[in-house]
């Protein structure tokens, strides 16, 4: 294993996947989300869950290219693409 550059602020990791070769998705605690183009070298925070109270258990993308990420209290989010 190697270490990733990801600042979390404290706030745990509970899922990583690759949507692709170059894009990683991490999810994690208080509804916390990670992105990387670069193969997971480095991640940058995605504000998108922020106003959503919960944590982020697992995300998921299928070969179709849609992507969805699972949290509590039956939080269930729809990938849109990353913001350019």
């Amino acid at each position: 294993f190697v270490e990733s550059d990801i600042k979390t602020g404290g706030y745990g990791i509970t899922d990583v996947t690759f949507r692709n070769d170059k894009e990683v998705w991490a999810v994690g605690g208080s509804n916390t989300m990670y992105f990387s183009k670069d193969g997971g070298k480095s991640f940058a925070f995605d504000s998108s869950a922020n106003k959503i109270p919960g944590n982020l258990y697992t995300v998921k993308f299928f070969p179709d290219g849609k992507g969805f990420a699972l949290g509590s209290s039956g939080v269930l989010l729809r990938y849109k693409g990353l913001k350019a």
